[in-house]
C-alpha cells in the first residue's frame, strides 16, 4: 500500500496570514485578548520602560507577560527556553507578533515586574468572578512545601560562630606580622585574587568578611532562626516528603463549583496552623466574594481562627484531633474518664475523683486547668494510667466548652461530608502545578518574587481548566463584557 507523502519543501505557496496558522480555538487567542484587556484597565503599565523618543524602542509589558503566561501554561519557566520558542513555536509568533525579545530582556521583565504580574493574576480570577466560574459558596482551604531556589545546607549559627573564630585567627596572624616588620613581603604572598583586582589588603577583606558574618548571626539571632540560607534570605527550612529543605509554604483556597483557584499565598509558616483565616479573608478582600463555607484538614486545626470565621456566618469544616482536647485513654486496659460539668471534676473508670488542682496553667499559650487524682495509689491501673507519684493530672483547656461543642457539630452528617469532598478539590491543583514546575519548581528567590512565579502558575491553572468548560470564542465575549464594566 501507498504512504502519504510529505510536502515538497521547495514548492512555492500563496501566502498565508500568521493567523490562518492559530484555531478558533486555541487558548492563545484567549491570552492574547485577556493581557490586552488588562492593559486597557492599567493604563499605567502601557509605559513600561518609558516613552523615550530616542534610542532603541523597548518591549511592551503586554508583549514580556503574554510570553510568560504561554510559557507557564505549557511549563516553560526558562527564559533561555522561550527566546528559543519565539524563534520556532507557531503559537508564539502568532502571540507575539514575531517578535523575539532576548533571554535577558524576559528574565529581567519577571523579576522586576512581579507587582503587575500579580495584579494581572488578580485581575484574571476577578474576571472568572464576574463571569460566574467562581462562587465562593463553598471553598477548599490546603497547603504545600515548594522548595526554594537555594542550597540546601544553609548557615547556622554554630556554623558562623566556626568562621567567626577562623577569621579571628586570621586577623590576629595579619597583624602579628605587622609587629614584626614584615608587611611588604607577606602581604604580597598572601593578597588573595580579590585584593589584587582592587587593590585592598587581605586584612581588610578578611575584617569585611567577619563584619559580614556578625550582621548574618545577628539577624538569625533577630528572627529566632537556627539555620539561613545566604541565597535566599526568605526561604525557611521545612520538613517536606524529601526530607528538611529550605521551601515556602504556598496556601491554596480552591472554589468547589468548577474547582478553579480563588487565592494562592506564599507564606513562610513551617505549618498551616495559620492560615486558615487568612487565606480565606484574603480570597474575599482579592475578589470581593463573599464565602460561604470552607473545609480543610487537621493542620488547620487553630480553634481561635475557626470560632472567629463562624462568629462571621461561614461553615468551617476542619476535623480535630480528638487526643488534643481530650485525656489520654486506655480503654484496652479499661481506663478512661468522664468529666462531670456540674461539679468541675473528672472521674475516672475505677469511679475515683479527679478534682480541680489548679484554674490557670498556661502551656503552649494557651490557658488551662489542671485536674489531679488524690487516691490513685492503691489503684491496681496505676501502671498503666500514669507515673507521676502524685496521680494522674489532666489539663483541660479554660475554653474547652466552645471547642468541644464544634468537634460535636463536625461528627453531622453535614460536617462529615464536607470533610470527604476536600480531597476532591484540592489535590489536583497542587498536583498539576508540581507537575508543571518540574525538578526546579521555582527560578525566582525571595518571597514576593515567588509569589509572582505562584501567581503565574495558578492563573495558568485556572486558563486551563476554563477553556475546558467553556468555549474559547464565548470566553472572549465574556472578557470583552467584563472590560466595558470595569472601564
Amino acid at each position: 500500500m501507498g504512504y502519504i507523502q510529505p510536502f515538497d519543501r521547495n514548492q512555492l505557496t500563496l501566502p498565508e496570514s500568521l493567523d490562518s496558522y492559530i484555531s478558533c480555538e486555541n487558548p492563545v487567542r484567549l491570552i492574547d485578548v485577556f493581557v490586552d484587556q488588562f492593559i486597557k484597565l492599567h493604563p499605567d503599565f502601557s509605559s513600561y520602560k518609558g516613552n523615550s523618543p530616542t534610542g532603541r524602542s523597548a518591549y511592551s509589558f503586554g508583549t514580556l507577560l503574554k510570553l510568560y503566561v504561554y510559557g507557564y501554561l505549557n511549563s516553560i519557566s526558562s527564559s533561555r527556553k522561550l527566546e528559543r520558542e519565539t524563534l520556532r513555536n507557531m503559537e508564539l509568533i502568532w502571540l507575539l507578533g514575531n517578535l523575539h525579545p532576548d533571554h535577558k530582556t524576559i528574565a529581567d521583565f519577571r523579576s522586576k515586574q512581579t507587582s503587575g504580574i500579580h495584579e494581572c493574576c488578580l485581575d484574571f480570577r476577578r474576571f472568572l468572578v464576574s463571569s460566574g466560574y467562581i462562587s465562593g459558596k463553598l471553598v477548599a482551604v490546603d497547603g504545600s512545601k515548594i522548595k526554594a531556589n537555594t542550597n540546601r545546607d544553609g548557615l547556622t549559627l554554630d556554623g558562623i560562630n566556626r568562621q567567626l573564630a577562623l577569621l579571628d585567627t586570621r586577623l590576629e596572624k595579619y597583624l602579628h606580622q605587622l609587629n614584626e616588620n614584615d608587611l611588604v613581603e607577606t602581604a604580597q604572598e598572601q593578597l588573595s585574587e580579590l585584593s589584587d583586582e582592587l587593590g585592598v589588603e587581605s586584612s581588610l577583606l578578611e575584617k569585611i568578611a567577619r563584619l559580614s558574618q556578625q550582621v548574618e548571626k545577628q539577624r538569625m539571632l533577630d528572627e529566632g532562626s537556627q539555620r539561613s540560607f545566604p541565597s535566599d534570605r526568605e526561604a525557611r527550612l521545612m520538613k517536606t516528603r524529601n526530607g528538611f529543605l529550605p521551601a515556602y509554604n504556598v496556601q491554596s483556597v480552591v472554589d468547589s463549583q468548577h474547582h478553579l483557584i480563588g487565592a494562592m499565598q506564599v507564606t513562610d509558616h513551617p505549618n498551616d496552623f495559620e492560615d486558615l483565616q487568612p487565606s480565606i479573608h484574603a480570597m474575599q478582600e482579592d475578589l470581593q466574594v463573599e464565602v460561604a463555607q470552607a473545609v480543610a484538614d487537621t493542620g488547620y486545626a487553630n480553634e481561635e481562627q475557626i470560632l472567629a470565621l463562624e462568629e462571621e456566618g461561614k461553615v468551617i469544616a476542619v476535623p480535630f484531633n480528638e487526643g488534643d482536647h481530650s485525656p489520654k485513654e486506655d480503654r484496652e486496659h479499661g481506663i478512661f474518664f468522664t468529666y462531670d460539668a456540674d461539679n468541675d471534676y473528672y472521674i475516672c473508670s475505677q469511679e475515683k475523683i479527679l478534682p480541680i488542682k489548679d484554674r490557670q496553667v498556661r502551656k503552649h499559650g494557651k490557658l488551662y486547668r489542671k485536674y489531679q487524682g488524690r487516691d490513685c495509689k492503691g489503684c491496681p491501673l496505676i501502671k498503666f494510667c500514669t507515673t507521676s507519684k502524685k496521680g494522674r493530672i489532666i489539663y483541660r483547656r479554660a475554653d474547652a466548652e466552645p471547642i468541644r461543642q464544634y468537634m460535636k457539630k463536625c461528627k453531622g452528617m453535614k460536617y462529615k461530608a464536607l470533610i470527604r469532598l476536600r480531597k476532591a478539590l484540592v489535590e489536583h491543583p497542587f498536583g498539576t502545578l508540581k507537575y508543571w514546575m518540574g525538578q526546579i519548581p521555582l527560578l525566582l528567590r525571595g518571597k514576593e518574587k515567588v509569589q509572582a512565579e505562584i501567581d503565574l502558575y495558578a492563573t495558568c491553572y485556572n486558563l486551563k481548566r476554563v477553556t475546558n468548560i467553556q468555549s474559547i470564542q464565548v470566553l472572549l465575549q465574556q472578557v470583552h463584557y467584563w472590560g466595558i464594566k470595569y472601564t
